[in-house]
């Protein structure tokens, strides 16, 4: 534990960025508020629709194309997921509930299961899997162990940065400690990337939020618009990894 620790201060202080400006620790009580106020973000959105273009490319993955898709999301953890082709051709149909999800290709009548945070029989779909499942993580503003975790929260002019370890056992990514870094915009405290790593500048995955707009909830309320990213970028850095660029049209937020 002591070595955890002491690797844990190693990677606060040496690791580089995207954001490359001078990071100091915030008081508790600045930090305290900086994480509560992203917390009260990410449970305000408590169902979620969109249309959305995707590209998926890369070694890894087993097919490389374009298609159009339509996201459902009800919180905590229910996600679905359809694929399709040209001329509304079904390609995938994903289901996610809780730890578990559900591939289903109709084209080929072939079903894939398998489990978010691992414990399945290894598919040729779990990096796939995985890159969409943190790039609609990064839409809700999720960030992962965000309530159960010890938190560093630093800042510069701009950005918060947030490091945090991420559990070695129940990662995906290897069986190691993974440091989970997430930069939040100082003024708007929006999530703008989030990248999981190894060791100092080995990046393993990153994920990328951008072009921020308001999006009003569907029935009226108190509530004012909450701002989402139209595009999010994850990539996978590993030899045989690839990418997921999702491109929303529209959002609709908490219907009824």
């Amino acid at each position: 534990m002591k070595g955890c620790g002491l690797a844990f201060c190693l990677w606060l202080t040496g690791c580089a960025g995207v954001h490359q400006g001078v990071f100091t620790a915030v008081p508790d009580d600045q930090s305290q508020q900086v994480l509560e106020a992203l917390r009260q973000k990410e449970t305000t959105i408590r169902t979620l629709r969109g249309l959305f273009q995707a590209s998926v490319s890369g070694s890894g993955i087993p097919f490389s194309q374009r298609f159009h898709g339509m996201m459902s999301y009800a919180s905590p953890d229910t996600v679905h997921l359809r694929g399709f082709l040209k001329f509304g051709v079904p390609m995938m149909d994903f289901h996610r509930e809780g730890d578990f999800y559900e591939l289903y290709f109709p084209g080929e009548n072939e079903v894939i299961t398998g489990q978010v945070e691992g414990g399945s029989v290894p598919t040729p779909w779990d990096q796939t899997v995985q890159l969409s499942i943190r790039a609609l993580d990064a839409v809700l503003g999720k960030i992962v162990g965000l309530s159960q975790r010890e938190i560093r929260v630093l800042k510069d002019e701009t950005h918060y940065r947030l490091d945090m370890l991420d559990n070695p056992t129940a990662s995906p990514l290897a069986q190691e400690d993974i440091l989970v870094r997430t930069w939040v915009d100082a003024q708007t405290l929006e999530l703008t990337s989030i990248e999981y790593r190894r060791s100092y500048d080995d990046v393993v995955v990153s994920v990328e939020c951008e072009d921020y707009r308001d999006v009003t909830p569907a029935v009226v309320s108190d509530q004012g618009p909450i701002r989402l990213p139209f595009i999010v970028i994850a990539t996978d850095h590993r030899q045989n990894g690839g990418s997921i660029t999702l491109n929303f049209q529209e959002f609709i937020l908490n219907a009824a």
